[in-house]
């Protein structure tokens, strides 16, 4: 926790000692240096920090720093004692450390007048001093703030406040810290980034990929050349594509305040995570993708145990080589991994709306997922003709015969999409996601209030334009049960085959208790016992 403002310097010692060092002595006086943390060693005594202490709240902590390496300086300290494992400082509301040994150097200056007041930053001596040390503060030292971090100091302090250490131990990134890390990140990296992010995001461009670019690199270079996000030593890099003269083209953003906010935040962290969970965290960046773009854009991570059981409906429907009589189309692939488990890769197809999840699935196309990367592209099925997607898909796609052996497979987007005032201009959709497709614009007549619902556009869409298609999707029940879905079901020319229901809380991100169902349809077949088949199978099932 932080302390009061008011609280007098000696006070503010023992608070720190008390709450954060307990398990130390941090009784010793060494001349004039505040603060200092050791701990018995063989009737000698083995030094962790040497700190200095400001009561209140200095906005800039380096001075202290640079005020405690003068210091030490004018008394050689170092000459007397051994020198502790990390100099530090800390004032009523974040503490900082910096390596003993990224500073050291500083004291064998020969021309150096070491005999001024330390606590008097207007010398020449202070400011040559801090002029020197810069760049090895901003790089190297380690922040905390009591409030924001307190749980990720006492980790630090625990990992190396060890008696014999030689090098820092960082906080660890896993599969379970990265999204509460993310949180951090967002909150004293990102404002830090030259973009505008209410533009960047309108546009697709979203800070989850920066920071995936962050997590993932070494030495400030992104080590996964096919995120949608590289971070390249002081920039980012993002948008590669061929333009129009046939050169490479690509986008960057710097950082406002010369890194150094990014700089001081990854000191607490060891880059990378362990391997084995790099593939973990990128699958999972819908878990880093605000709510209403998730419901825009459907980046919701579809269960294993759902698309195990969904796969083995297929099999109940299609027979047990479906794989490879029936082409595959997810076109609301997200990040792909509703195609896990899927064999033959020469008969799936995969597109989404965004680049960003393009390019991780290219990345692990290229870690072994069961993909082709020329059949995994960007489009975007509410809005795009079917011209801009692969040939080869395009020749199953207008070839009546060759469409009957297509499935449609998909996990589409539940947001409503848009309502009457919000096509009028007149109001603004709850989702903020209310600019109407081409769908919506070509269907609302026939289909009415449905054609607010997105995933409804999907629906029509392939059963109007791609008939005879199998359609195996997750959504909502509105389909075969909701009033307002009357003249929907007058159009969607499919008849039910099968399907399942589950809770709607067990899909990550999903709030609200709700059933999602599992559909599998067979297009261009009009069924009008469709809702009380419904009916029946879903007694069958609660019954269960």
């Amino acid at each position: 926790m932080s302390y009061p403002l008011t609280l007098r310097e000696e006070e503010l010692k023992n608070k720190v000692a008390s709450e954060w060092f307990h398990d130390f002595d941090s009784t010793q006086i060494l001349g004039n240096i505040d603060f200092c943390v050791s701990t018995p060693l063989m009737g000698d005594t083995w030094s962790f920090l040497w700190a200095e202490a400001k009561a209140g709240n200095k906005k800039d902590i380096k001075e202290s720093l640079v005020q405690l390496i003068l210091t030490i300086g004018r008394a050689r300290t170092f000459d007397k004692l051994l020198p502790p494992i990390f100099l530090g400082a800390f004032d009523a509301e974040k503490l900082a450390f910096i390596p003993w040994t990224s500073v050291m150097d500083v004291f064998t200056q020969n021309d150096f007048n070491w005999n001024v007041t330390p606590s008097n930053h207007d010398t020449k001596e202070f400011r040559h001093l801090s002029e020197r040390v810069k760049g090895v503060l901003e790089s190297e030292s380690l922040l905390f703030d009591f409030d924001e971090n307190g749980s990720e100091l006492k980790d630090f302090i625990d990992k190396n406040f060890v008696i014999g250490k030689s090098h820092i131990s960082r906080i660890a990134i896993t599969k379970n810290n990265f999204t509460a890390i993310y949180a951090k990140w967002a909150a004293t990296v990102k404002p830090t980034i030259n973009a505008d992010w209410d533009k960047a995001k309108a546009s697709g461009i979203l800070d989850a990929d920066f920071y995936l670019a962050d997590i993932l690199s070494s030495e400030n270079m992104t080590l996964k050349d096919k995120l949608f996000v590289l971070l390249k030593s002081d920039h980012y890099e993002f948008d590669r594509s061929i333009d129009d003269s046939g050169f490479d083209s690509v986008r960057s953003a710097t950082f406002r305040d010369g890194q150094k906010a990014h700089a001081q935040f990854w000191n607490r962290y060891s880059r990378p995570p362990r391997e084995e969970f790099w593939q973990y965290i990128i699958d999972r960046r819908d878990l880093l993708v605000p709510q209403d773009v998730r419901e825009r854009k459907g980046s919701y991570f579809t269960p294993r145990c759902w698309v195990e059981l969904s796969q083995k409906y297929l099999a109940d429907v299609y027979g047990e080589n479906w794989q490879d009589e029936y082409d595959i189309w997810d076109c609301a692939a997200g990040t792909g991994n509703l195609l896990n488990g899927l064999t033959n890769k020469y008969k799936i197809w995969a597109s989404t709306l965004d680049k960003a999840d393009v390019d991780v699935m290219k990345d692990r196309i290229a870690n072994g997922a069961n993909l082709l990367e020329s059949h995994v592209f960007q489009f975007d099925f509410l809005n795009d003709d079917f011209s801009k997607c692969p040939k080869a898909l395009q020749e199953i796609i207008h070839d009546p015969e060759r469409r009957k052996k297509l499935i449609i497979y998909i996990n589409p987007p539940y947001a409503e999409a848009a309502s009457r005032k919000t096509v009028s201009g007149t109001g603004e959709n709850k989702t903020r996601v209310a600019t109407p497709t081409e769908v919506y614009q070509r269907y609302q007549e026939q289909i009415g209030l449905a054609a607010r619902e997105l995933y409804a556009q999907f629906l029509i869409r392939v059963s109007q334009e791609i008939p005879t298609c199998g359609l195996a999707q997750f959504s909502k029940l509105k389909t075969v049960q909701a009033r307002n879905f009357g003249k929907f079901r007058e159009v969607f020319n499919a008849k039910l085959e099968k399907l399942f229901l589950v809770p709607a809380e067990t899909f990550d991100n999903v709030k609200g208790k709700f059933p999602i169902g599992f559909f599998i349809w067979s297009t261009g077949q009009t069924d009008r016992q469709t809702d009380r088949q419904t009916d029946r199978q879903t007694d069958r099932q609660r019954a269960g």
